[in-house]
């Protein structure tokens, strides 16, 4: 009942190992981080096995009360835009499917990272949170239009592909800080500025994060990638509309960084997907009525 690509190619890290040790460290010993909660963990296991039935999954999820809450708020949002009110879980697990379900967990897990007692959910956390589920609707909807058995994947590639910021803003907070007021004064991309400061950048934290986690390669190699033009290819169409969810949330400011002049069109992403004019604006717009109607929900 689940829908992902089968394999992706092996995921490397182009930093010296000396780096790359110091990166493996952060990681593994890691104790501002909230380890993956255990039903999401089991949800995740639960919903790749073809045999798994929803009440299985029901189960499993109705053991945490806040996260079933917050399932059944999105799940009544206009991101699934139901025929009717989903009143219960199983309702949910039913009209929503093992794919949808996933991302919903996965979200509900993800938010719970950015209220740690550390971070305390400052301005920062949440332009970075409001990035991570912009791009992750943003991504789901670009998907849908032609590749819509993979548009819960890009959801979660939206979601997760910064979680990498989360980690160093945890760990390395002072570095991040000056990592912040370059991007946010200069307007630079993260990813080059944080190899500058630290030799390493998030794409490279977050792919050991979801390693860590167990989570698919395909999302890791995805992470990883993000910002790698070579990788932009048509063999990695997840990878293709992460990016032009990344640069639409980019163009429309949601996030630290507002590049209201970035063409989305003519790059590498859209060449490949030749997605229309049209989409975009229709995307825009659902994106931000979404944002401005419904973020409380996922707040």
């Amino acid at each position: 009942m689940s829908t992902t690509l089968e394999a992706a190619p092996e995921t490397t890290t182009e930093v010296d190992p000396q780096t790359a040790k110091q990166l493996q460290n952060i990681i593994m010993t890691t104790r501002d981080l909230p380890a993956m909660p255990h039903v999401a963990s089991k949800v995740l296991e639960l919903s790749s096995d073809p045999n798994t039935s929803a009440k299985q999954l029901q189960q499993v999820i109705s053991d945490d009360q806040a996260m079933t809450g917050r399932i059944l708020k999105i799940a009544n949002s206009a991101m699934y835009s139901c025929s009717r009110k989903v009143k219960t879980l199983t309702e949910a697990i039913v009209m929503l499917g093992f794919n949808s379900i996933r991302s919903l967990v996965v979200t509900s897990a993800a938010r719970n990272l950015y209220n740690t007692r550390k971070s305390r959910t400052g301005l920062k956390e949440r332009l970075l949170w409001e990035h991570s589920i912009g791009t992750a609707f943003a991504a789901r909807i670009l998907a849908s239009e032609k590749s819509p058995g993979l548009a819960e994947e890009a959801f979660l590639s939206g979601l997760m592909h910064d979680i990498g910021k989360l980690v160093l803003n945890l760990r390395v907070p002072e570095h991040f800080d000056e990592i912040v007021q370059v991007v946010y004064n200069e307007n630079r991309p993260f990813h080059i500025t944080e190899t500058e400061l630290l030799g390493y950048d998030h794409t490279h934290v977050g792919a050991l994060l979801v390693n860590k986690w167990k989570l698919s390669p395909v999302l890791e190699y995805v992470i990883l990638n993000h910002h790698n033009p070579d990788s932009m290819t048509a063999e990695n169409p997840l990878l293709l509309y992460l990016d032009l969810a990344n640069k639409l949330c980019k163009k429309l400011g949601i996030g630290f960084i507002d590049d209201p002049d970035l063409d989305i069109m003519n790059c590498r992403a859209n060449q490949l997907l030749q997605l229309d004019p049209v989409v975009f604006e229709n995307t825009a717009a659902m994106l931000q009525e979404t944002l401005e109607s419904e973020m409380e929900i996922f707040i």
